[in-house]
């Protein structure tokens, strides 16, 4: 009696134990499958990581990149300024030299003008002045001024026709000589007897020599 309630007792917690044991067996079987999952998550969690990584490494050399190309831009932006500060400074200057020489100018056609003034008004005196010599000398010497000196116009005008018309003639005439001259010569060389030429008169238009016309 007293070993069968021992191996009931037994059997109870082999049993129990039996029990709890395929409870274990359940929980360690699905904290497996949780363990399992969690691996592959991690897995995939590494693949991400990794991905943001290169992502991020991508991301860092394209600022780098940017940073180099802000710097390259703020250089010309400074240079750019610069060169703009010089033309702002040259442009000012311009500007300054420019209303110097506007005002510069302004002040020479002042007393341009001035000048002009005074020689209208010193020609105004002048003329008076001479309007009353002639007034004199005509009254002095009875004639007008006027008719006296276009007279003299045409006396020197008449004078330097005159001598035109000589000139004319006298480079006619010596023309002519060396006609002649050219002509007995070439007949000399050829060795035939020189024919004598008849020349016949004619008044020159000049009034010098009579032109003469073989």
């Amino acid at each position: 009696m007293f070993h069968d309630a021992t191996i009931k007792d037994l059997s109870k917690k082999v049993s129990l134990l039996e029990k709890e044991k395929a409870k274990v067996e359940a929980e360690r079987d699905k904290l497996k499958k949780h363990l399992e999952m969690t691996i592959e998550v991690n897995e995939e969690m590494k693949s991400i990581v990794n991905d943001h990584a290169k992502s991020i490494n991508i991301l860092v050399e394209y600022l780098d990149d940017n940073a180099k190309l802000f710097d390259q831009l703020f250089a010309e932006l400074s240079e750019v300024n610069v060169k703009y500060a010089n033309i702002n400074e040259t442009n000012q200057t311009l500007h300054q030299m420019l209303d110097d020489l506007h005002e510069a100018s302004s002040n020479e056609i002042k007393v341009l003008k001035s000048e002009i003034e005074a020689l209208r008004a010193d020609k105004a005196v002048k003329d008076e002045q001479l309007n009353m010599l002639y007034t004199v000398m005509e009254h002095q010497l009875g004639t007008n001024v006027q008719v006296v000196y276009n007279n003299l116009e045409i006396q020197r005008v008449e004078e330097r026709r005159a001598q035109r018309e000589k000139e004319l003639a006298e480079a006619a005439t010596q023309k002519k000589k060396a006609l002649v001259v050219e002509t007995q010569e070439a007949g000399g060389s050829s060795s035939q007897p020189v024919t004598t030429r008849n020349f016949e008169s004619k008044p020159s238009p000049f009034g010098d020599e009579p032109t003469r016309i073989v």
